[in-house]
């Protein structure tokens, strides 16, 4: 955890600070030029910033998966130049973006927007392997163009405020949003000659912050074994104590994939706020780890109540989670096991045993659930999932994560 505060943030910061930069200097452009009229939508700032999280996520997913396994995987090809990578990553992304996110029919312009939005943030990941700092420029720059701003990317338009765009396709961007108009897309490439002109300043000791592969990915393990556990304990209880029963059972990959563009964007989402966004900063002021995992359960369950239908049930139930989740990140100063907690859990309670939850839709559970009795099933809004049973298997997370990281290594 110390290593993070002394070096691991600068990546998150330059990113969260170019693209909040970035997306207010679209805003104004957009705004000045007249081709956006921006109006109060009457949504409350509370309820919209807690949903824009979770929204960016959901589109930084596909990105995520280039960035964090293909570029690397291309990098590793012998006598493969920079460029070479830079390019098979800005042709997947063309390919993979939009079926990942539903965006259909789009034209050889915005196909073209998307490959040079590759090409300008791939940048940083192939001279620095930094996927840090892109990570958070996409989700700052989505906040205040999408859910601040209410600018349409993908669907998604409804913020704090409302924007109207007015253009052709070629100034506004179409259905992908300004962000890949021809505003946007100068600004991509100012961006990129920032960074080649920077880049011995951004990138310096870069590569020092990366963990060794192999723990990263035992981390990550370890979060998806316990969180499936957990949930499995759930499961067992509920249909033992006649809570539900079993409709049907049918095995499905689809919701395997589903969970992908669904459940891995949330656990995302939630990892980003809980341990970067609070429980960092309350890690610099208190230093100890448990004390500051506390605080930023608190501050999570404190922002779950503005959200419609919260009870006493679902704070419980989040405050849960969010523990494990920051306790595990405050104890080994990385990411990759509260994204394992948090996502196994996700993957494993919906598409897995068919927990009815509102957290994201389940489209093909593999186990068909009936809940039969509310005695301890009521999970208000959210349902089963935050339950008295589910706290109760949240909670063993929390030990198992403090027993983890009270062990002696090596």
């Amino acid at each position: 955890m110390e290593n993070l505060l002394k070096r691991g943030l600068t990546p998150y910061l330059l990113g969260t600070l170019a693209g909040v930069l970035f997306g207010a200097l679209l805003t104004a452009y957009l705004y000045l030029t007249g081709i956006a009229d921006i109006t109060s939508s009457g949504y409350g700032a509370w309820p919209m910033m807690v949903q824009a999280l979770p929204r960016a996520a959901k589109d930084l997913v596909p990105w995520l998966l280039i960035w964090l396994f293909v570029t690397p995987a291309v990098q590793r090809v012998p006598f493969v130049q920079p460029w070479l990578a830079l390019g098979v990553s800005a042709a997947l992304a063309v390919f993979l973006v939009p079926r990942m996110l539903g965006l259909d029919a789009l034209s050889s312009l915005q196909l073209n927007a998307i490959g040079l939005f590759a090409l300008v943030l791939t940048l940083p990941v192939v001279r620095a392997n930094d996927v840090a700092m892109v990570a958070s420029f996409f989700v700052a720059m989505h906040v205040v163009t999408v859910s601040v701003m209410g600018m349409p990317f993908g669907g998604l338009g409804e913020g704090i405020f409302t924007a109207r765009l007015s253009g052709d396709e070629l100034i506004t961007g179409g259905s992908l949003g300004p962000v890949f108009g021809f505003a946007g897309m100068l600004g991509q490439l100012w961006l990129a000659g920032t960074v080649l002109k920077h880049q011995h300043l951004l990138f310096a000791g870069a590569r020092a912050r990366l963990e060794p592969r192999a723990a990263a990915l035992r981390q990550l393990g370890l979060g998806l074994a316990l969180a499936s556990a957990a949930v499995a304990l759930m499961f067992v209880v509920t249909i033992a104590t006649s809570q539900s029963k079993i409709v049907a059972f049918e095995p499905s990959m689809t919701s395997i994939s589903e969970s992908l563009t669904t459940a891995l964007p949330a656990a995302l989402a939630c990892v980003l706020l809980s341990c970067l966004l609070v429980a960092t900063p309350a890690y610099a002021l208190v230093r100890r780890g448990w004390l500051a995992a506390i605080i930023a359960t608190a501050v999570t369950v404190a922002l779950h109540w503005q959200t419609p239908g919260s009870n006493a049930h679902t704070a419980a139930g989040v405050g849960a989670l969010t523990l494990a989740m920051t306790f595990a990140f405050t104890g080994t100063g990385r990411l990759w096991m509260p994204v394992g907690l948090t996502f196994g859990w996700l993957l494993v309670e919906g598409p897995i045993f068919g927990f009815p939850t509102n957290g994201f839709p389940i489209g093909h559970p593999w186990v068909q659930q009936q809940v039969v009795r509310y005695t301890i099933m009521s999970g208000g809004i959210i349902g089963p999932a935050a339950s008295l049973i589910a706290t109760s298997a949240k909670l063993l997370l929390v030990a198992a994560v403090a027993l983890y990281i009270r062990k002696p290594k090596g």
